[in-house]
């Protein structure tokens, strides 16, 4: 799974995104792991982008059988694990933002899913969003509305999260607001 951000707007910033799908594409396996992508992905971006320009990225290889998430993080908003009790953590480790330095090793992240937990992924166009008075919603309202509605659905959470970030905005959203959820399902009793 990744989720990622481009620096800028209009059509320049679109065919970064567009050279990042493709970069993409051609290296991600599940033979290799985010650090080794994100280092690929890196280089292939340094060489192809306009200095000060990147992008911040997460991508993770999650193992549905069991449960873990292995992920590297360039940059990007750190995503918020909920847990089923009410704890949460982000998802940080990893390096700086895509195609900032020709030559990066990104760190790498694993975390282990228990039922119940949830976790988000969005960028800053959700964080950014301002009121009419000029506050942003920020990175404590995400985590109050995650923690207060972490029992609803992946679905059901990702429409509570974006009706909320509408009306502290007044509807007004100055940049994209994408939002990732994925839910664990909760175990099912036996017998």
């Amino acid at each position: 799974m990744t989720i990622a951000d481009v620096s800028g707007k209009g059509m320049s910033a679109a065919l970064l995104m567009s050279n990042l799908q493709a970069a993409l594409k051609a290296t991600a396996s599940e033979q290799v792991q985010p650090e080794q992508l994100c280092a690929k992905v890196n280089r292939i971006i340094y060489g192809n982008v306009s200095p000060g320009k990147f992008i911040t990225a997460f991508y993770g290889l999650l193992d549905g059988s069991c449960n873990r998430l292995v992920f590297t993080n360039a940059g990007q908003n750190a995503p918020i694990l909920a847990r089923r009790d009410g704890s949460w953590l982000r998802l940080v480790e990893g390096g700086p933002p895509l195609g900032l330095f020709p030559d990066w090793n990104y760190g790498r992240g694993e975390v282990q899913f228990a039922a119940g937990d949830r976790l988000v992924l969005f960028t800053d166009g959700v964080t950014e969003a301002r009121s009419p008075d000029g506050e942003e919603f920020g990175e404590e309202r995400l985590v109050t509305v995650l923690l207060e509605n972490r029992r609803l659905s992946a679905g059901e959470l990702q429409e509570r999260i974006l009706a909320e970030v509408a009306k502290f905005t007044g509807g007004r959203f100055e940049d994209d607001a994408t939002l990732v959820v994925v839910a664990v399902a909760s175990e099912k009793s036996s017998g």
